[in-house]
């Protein structure tokens, strides 16, 4: 049906019978539509004397558009372009835009969808159109708004289609353009590209990936069986939300559900930061290293909720200014940052190094069986740091990325905010992943980065914490798309940025307590729903094995 539709010109007198007309208006209706919005208006055109004011819409058009073909303008003139008369019936679709101010799924960064969808609703017509032997040809050759006014059609609504339908009295082997040469098809080859877009000659198909390029990508084959086997388990289908997507995404990225005994790697990454002396914080960088001591020895909520949940908890100096303080990893980058007003906060051996340096730390909690990856953070200021870095991948402005950190007042956000917008005049926005690290990262910022590229590498799962692990994360997406795809977001924080942050990363967190902690506390506290998704998937019956009657 496909390679034999043709656009018909000539039509038989004999009517088209009721059922099958509806055969083909039911077709039609059938199409998809973005949002399920089914736009598609079609308005069947009988009467004689309209039809006959239609044609002559179409003939004054081609005349007034022939001179635009220049030397081409008699064989233009030559060609048939329309049986509106001659076909029993025209069938008008059209797209009905609707009340702007309603919402509709899928249209809201491409509205032209309702559009889009009515062109699959004339495509199904005159496709099924031609398996019951009829002839369709589309007019074109008319101006829209003398249409709509000829058939009442209101301002909201796009007629697309004049179509006239009706038995066939030719069947054209090849389209009547190309027969006439007009125009010719173009070879698939010359309309086909790959991975990007091009205007050159068509590259040649590229080779199938080998399993090592493609090693990083999600398991669909484990994510697919995890999701039939929720679709069969003893519930309504769907009806553990955000549970059944966590399982399913967990599978693509270890081949298998959330384990029972979920047992993480908690990895802590501590740095302090050069713009504090600008205010930017309620505290004096020597914090930094008193809070990381306190989760070394299990003192803070960090140190608390790993030793409940029985998790391996790994404290690190990356970047602290004083030593590195008792029971804390030294892998000290250097002593802090710099002000990122004065220029860039890291110099590229830095950010290399401390992308090392998380590499190495997170590769070490897989190495001792991690199931999973937590990462938190300790360091006075990181909010504001987490904020620059933000701006600086996203384009964002300080206003919508600065919040109250632990606790600034009014006076002190504002502080924030001057400091983040003067950093982001200073260095530009927004940058590619390196540069914004370099200009305005934070050591245990970019340590983190690395741990999420390592996590990647080995397929491990990553559980966010709050704004600023996520902020990391976002950085680790930019410079290796394929680490989005292991990431999990625990909690929604207090402050309002992560939430931007999340949308960037494209991920809906299982909380929503308003914590400010840090500490990688938001995260530990998702774990034990993320394993009760693993009990679930493991221990509930499906509907054979319980013996319920389910309906198809």
């Amino acid at each position: 049906m496909i390679a034999e539709r043709r656009d018909i010109r000539r039509f038989r007198a004999e009517e088209v019978a009721d059922e099958v007309l509806r055969s083909v208006l039911e077709a039609a209706h059938r199409a998809p539509s973005v949002g399920l919005m089914q736009p598609w208006r079609m308005i069947v055109v009988r009467d004689r004397t309209t039809r006959i004011q239609v044609r002559q819409l179409a003939q004054r058009e081609r005349l007034r558009q022939a001179d635009r073909f220049d030397e081409r303008a008699r064989q233009f003139l030559d060609q048939k372009i329309e049986g509106v008369v001659e076909a029993p019936l025209g069938i008008v679709v059209c797209c009905d835009h609707g009340d702007d101010a309603v919402e509709v799924l899928g249209r809201g960064t491409i509205r032209q969808t309702d559009v889009y969808s009515t062109a699959c609703a004339i495509e199904n017509l005159w496709l099924a159109a031609r398996a019951e032997g009829l002839g369709v040809g589309w007019v074109s050759f008319y101006r829209p708004e003398d249409l709509r006014g000829l058939l009442g059609i209101p301002e909201r609504v796009e007629p697309m289609a004049y179509l006239c339908v009706g038995w066939p009295d030719e069947r054209p082997e090849r389209p009547g353009l190309e027969a006439v040469g007009w125009a010719s098809r173009l070879p698939l080859e010359q309309v086909v590209m790959h991975e990007r877009w091009s205007d050159g000659p068509a590259a040649p198909t590229p080779p199938a990936a080998t399993p090592a390029a493609t090693a990083a990508g999600p398991d669909r084959a484990a994510a697919i069986m995890v999701r039939d086997r929720l679709d069969q388990l003893v519930k309504p289908a769907g009806s553990l939300g955000a549970l059944e997507a966590m399982i399913e995404r967990w599978a693509a990225v270890t081949g298998g559900p959330p384990p029972q005994n979920l047992r993480a790697g908690v990895l802590v990454c501590a740095a302090d930061h050069g713009h504090v002396g600008h205010g930017t914080s309620m505290f004096d960088s020597d914090v930094s290293a008193q809070v990381a001591a306190a989760a070394a020895r299990g003192d803070s909520a960090v140190g608390v909720l790993a030793r409940a949940g029985g998790h391996d908890l790994l404290v690190a100096d990356v970047g602290l200014a004083g030593p590195t303080p008792q029971g804390v990893r030294d892998a000290k980058v250097a002593t802090g940052s710099a002000d990122l007003l004065a220029g860039s906060a890291l110099d590229g051996a830095q950010v290399s190094d401390a992308l090392a340096a998380g590499a190495a730390l997170a590769g070490q909690l897989a190495d001792g069986g991690a199931a999973c990856l937590v990462l938190g953070e300790i360091g006075i200021g990181n909010t504001t740091t987490a904020a620059a870095l933000v701006c600086a991948l996203t384009g964002a402005s300080a206003a919508q990325t600065v919040g109250r950190g632990t606790g600034m007042d009014a006076a002190g956000v504002a502080r924030k905010q001057a400091v983040v917008a003067a950093a982001i005049e200073c260095h530009g926005a927004p940058l590619d992943a390196r540069a914004a690290l370099e200009a305005v990262g934070g050591l245990e910022l970019v340590a983190l980065t690395g741990a999420v590229l390592e996590a990647a590498r080995r397929r491990l799962p990553v559980v966010l914490d709050g704004y600023a692990t996520a902020a990391a994360a976002l950085a680790a997406a930019a410079l290796e798309p394929a680490a989005g795809e292991v990431l999990f977001a625990s909690h929604r924080s207090a402050e309002p940025a992560h939430d931007l942050v999340l949308t960037e990363l494209g991920l809906e967190p299982l909380l929503d307590l308003r914590l400010r902690l840090g500490e990688a506390s938001g995260a530990l506290l998702a774990l034990p729903i993320i394993a009760a998704g693993g009990h679930l998937y493991r221990e509930m019956a499906t509907f054979v094995e319980a013996g319920v009657a389910r309906r198809p």
